[in-house]
């Protein structure tokens, strides 16, 4: 197995940005490949936030749990 490779969401981010600007701003056979590249950007992203969701919301929560 291939261990997952460590991205930054804010990477991710702007890779989702530069795919939908570049879509919008380019005529079309490179449009559908900017387009899809920022889907799949944006689907990493989700992802990596579902697999991984922030330490510190559940810090908080057990916190305040009595």
């Amino acid at each position: 197995m291939i261990p997952p490779v460590p991205v930054s969401r804010v990477l991710l981010l702007g890779l989702v940005a530069a795919g939908a600007i570049a879509a919008i701003a380019t005529p079309q056979p490179t449009s559908s490949f900017a387009g899809g590249f920022a889907a799949g950007a944006g689907a990493a992203f989700v992802v990596s936030f579902l697999s991984n969701p922030r330490r510190g919301e559940a810090k908080e929560e057990d916190r305040e749990s009595p």
